[in-house]
């Protein structure tokens, strides 16, 4: 007889981010969407790639502990959760959400003309009766802004879209047009690496795409 096909997993995304949710939707998958309720602190010794790593994997495990105290059908049976935390790097400063439009527009000026980095850590904790499993793994990637003028840069800031963005852009918005070059995954830009990301939640038993 044939063996009984093995069940994908419940899904669970640690963000609200509008953007990682669109991602996760694209590749297919049903999920539960249920953020964190930690401030992202950065610590200033960390690199970098050890700043998103450490954010990523913190926030997973906030939510696995969400879920252990609402218990229900998720809690008891296999369920994955899959974290995320981007942040842009220029000369080896993190350029995080602006506060208000003269720091976007602060921020976007020092970016003009120039190449930064932008940082991806992605976190995936498989949760069962027998086991937990944790998988996690850095992106980066590069992105080269064309010269832009002022008048450009404070119309852009005016449409509000980067308000709630790391480094004041959006590369799926209206900010692309300020993008001239970009070296890596153009999903890890927008807040999730796709190639990473199905990797490991494969790893953990999501069926992705009929695989």
């Amino acid at each position: 007889m044939p063996s009984a096909a093995v069940s994908s997993p419940n899904l669970v995304l640690a963000s609200s981010s509008p953007r990682r949710i669109e991602l996760v939707k694209n590749l297919g998958l049903k999920f539960e969407i249920l953020p964190s309720d930690l401030d992202e602190i950065v610590n200033p010794a960390l690199t970098p790639g050890e700043v998103v790593a450490d954010l990523a994997q913190s926030k997973a495990a906030r939510v696995q502990e969400l879920i252990q105290e609402r218990g229900g059908a998720t809690a008891q049976g296999h369920h994955v959760i899959l974290a995320a935390d981007t942040i842009v790097v220029f000369e080896g400063d993190i350029l995080g959400k602006p506060t208000d439009r003269d720091h976007a527009i602060a921020m976007l000026t020092r970016l003009v003309g120039n190449i930064h980095e932008v940082y991806t850590g992605v976190h995936v904790i498989s949760v069962n009766q027998k086991e937990v499993i944790a998988h996690h793994e850095i992106e980066v990637a590069k992105v080269e802004f064309r010269q832009l003028s002022a008048s450009e840069i404070a119309n852009y800031v005016d449409s509000k879209e980067p308000m709630d963005k790391a480094g004041s852009y959006a590369l799926q918005g209206i900010g692309a047009f300020m993008i001239n070059k970009i070296e890596g995954s153009p999903s890890n830009i927008i807040g999730l690496p796709l190639v990473r990301t199905i990797n490991l939640l494969r790893q953990c038993g999501v069926q992705i795409m009929g695989e």
